[in-house]
């Protein structure tokens, strides 16, 4: 069986996936050569230019190197790639016993622990209205958030009408991608939307990983895997309401405060921030 790698946020039969993957066994390779594999081998009709595009966005990001007209996986981005999965995995190993504060973020990798989704949120919020607070002028100025359900802004208007407020007094560029398109999502993307975010809805795409929670602030990156209990029932109550006028905060409360073990990661790295960001708006664009 041929190797399948997922990379972050794409298709597993994407034309990226693909190329990344012929080229873990077999290297280096021209264009015309990935481009034949990937129709052969794979069974994808993809055309010449849709191959060179992404064999050259890779080599943008740094996760192949081309020498004369042939393509190799960059073995210093496995190197790299590593180190930092070492570091997630050491920091998920120990689990982060230490106070849940803005102070306690240390490092590179900081992994923490919250009994309910709310606890867990109202911590992010925390993350984000720190970001804003020291951001200057010059910085990176570019935030993204994806996930399923912004539920969010439902529970907590007010916080969040404040971090857009100063993200657009900054002059900070945001992007939301929500990955499910109910009445209630669209109610979430017109709040956005009026606070001059750029919203993308994806229509009930399957290929996206929906427990997968992710925001990017400046070099900071947070992101949680949602329990499949907790997400299970965020999908029945936004798919149930059809109308803002219908909606029930309390039951909504007592979904998002309900006693769960649940994961947060605060990683610090530019460039896989961006890499982010460059895979969301894409979506959105």
């Amino acid at each position: 069986m041929a190797l399948r790698l997922t990379l972050p946020f794409g298709r597993e039969d994407n034309v990226k996936n693909l190329v990344f993957s012929i080229l873990t066994k077999e290297y280096p390779l021209k264009i015309v050569e990935l481009t034949n594999l990937i129709r052969k081998r794979y069974g994808k009709s993809v055309t010449f230019q849709a191959v060179r595009k992404a064999i050259l966005e890779l080599v943008e990001e740094g996760v192949l190197i081309k020498k004369d007209k042939e393509f190799s996986i960059n073995k210093k981005w496995i190197f790299e790639t590593k180190k930092k999965m070492d570091e997630i995995y050491s920091s998920l190993s120990s689990e982060e016993k230490s106070p849940k504060n803005i102070q306690s973020i240390e490092g590179d990798v900081s992994v923490f622990t919250f009994e309910s989704l709310n606890e867990m949120m109202r911590f992010w919020e925390e993350i984000v209205d720190d970001w804003f607070r020291t951001y200057k002028k010059g910085d990176y100025n570019v935030n993204c958030w994806q996930g399923v359900h912004g539920w969010e802004i439902l529970m907590h208007p007010e916080p969040e009408r404040k971090i857009m407020t100063q993200l657009n007094k900054k002059g900070i560029l945001c992007y939301v991608l929500s990955t499910s398109n109910t009445a209630l999502d669209k109610y979430v993307a017109k709040f956005y939307t009026n606070m001059n975010v750029k919203v993308g809805l994806s229509s009930s795409n399957n290929n996206f990983d929906k427990t997968y929670y992710v925001g990017t602030y400046g070099e900071t990156i947070v992101q949680a895997h949602y329990p499949a209990e907790i997400l299970d029932a965020l999908d029945k109550f936004f798919k149930k309401t059809k109308n803002i006028d219908d909606l029930n905060l309390h039951e909504l409360s007592k979904i998002v405060n309900r006693k769960v073990k649940i994961k947060l990661t605060v990683i610090k790295n530019l460039s896989m921030a961006q890499q982010i960001n460059k895979s969301i708006i894409s979506q959105i664009d």
